[in-house]
């Protein structure tokens, strides 16, 4: 659909609602947020971390109860993510979302599956899948409850005791946890990269609607290996919009 008519239908107005200049305004706002901002910083490894936000048995298991089949699918990527990233000297660090009856909210009414003990604390399914394997020296944030991952945990203590600047997020799912993480993490003041294709969900148009509200304001949308080649060879992507923006 015509962003002009996805506008109109979205809000119930008609043509001759709009403002003079609002068809033109409609347009500019969906060219913006398809526009990669490469120029806004630059990636330098020894700034960044790589969060790896909830991919858990009970998430990425094609079996699990709150299964996330995409995120199954992208863990070739995500480990060749995690492996260039510690190539490259730069921290990783993984989340697990976990519930418990004392720090629960309303997740069991809006989420069935952990009314039914998914993700819950101390079991098996909220722990790390185990396609991925930490190191000793890479942190696991256990005490995540919500979808944020640095409400009430040491993530930013962590980050920032290792002087890290630029968050590269991936994980699951786009549009809950990784994106709650990625703004949050615009928040404190990092600079955010945001995984195009190593961040999954259940479903297209809230991917779609993440990446393109990330891309508009929080942080620069890259695919894996785009971010592979800034961390190994510099962020060519970065130089190229600053010579084409000016200083």
């Amino acid at each position: 659909m015509h962003p002009l008519n996805e506008y109109l239908t979205a809000y119930g107005r008609a043509e001759e609602d709009l403002l003079d200049g609002e068809r033109e305004q409609i347009a500019a706002a969906d060219a913006d947020y398809e526009t990669d901002k490469h120029w806004a910083f630059e990636i330098k490894p020894e700034e960044c971390a790589l969060i790896v936000v909830d991919l858990q048995e009970d998430f990425v298991r094609p079996d699990g109860p709150m299964r996330v089949p995409e995120a199954y699918r992208q863990l070739p990527r995500v480990r060749a993510l995690i492996e260039a990233c510690r190539e490259a000297g730069v921290p990783v660090l993984y989340t697990e979302h976990t519930i418990a009856p004392d720090v629960a909210h309303d997740f069991s009414s809006f989420w069935p599956p952990i009314a039914n003990g998914a993700i819950a604390e101390g079991t098996p399914g909220a722990k790390l899948y185990h396609g991925l394997k930490p190191r000793d020296d890479e942190r696991i944030i256990s005490a995540k409850h919500t979808y944020d991952s640095f409400a009430g945990t040491d993530l930013d203590y962590a980050l920032r005791c290792q002087g890290v600047r630029t968050l590269i997020v991936c994980g699951t799912l786009t549009n809950f946890c990784c994106e709650s993480t990625a703004r949050t993490g615009y928040f404190l003041g990092y600079h955010i990269v945001f995984g195009s294709d190593v961040n999954a969900t259940d479903n297209a148009e809230a991917h779609r609607a993440t990446l393109r509200t990330i891309r508009r304001g929080f942080g620069r949308v890259m695919d894996h290996q785009a971010i592979i080649t800034a961390l190994r060879e510099g962020d060519a992507l970065y130089r190229e919009a600053k010579l084409k923006t000016g200083p």
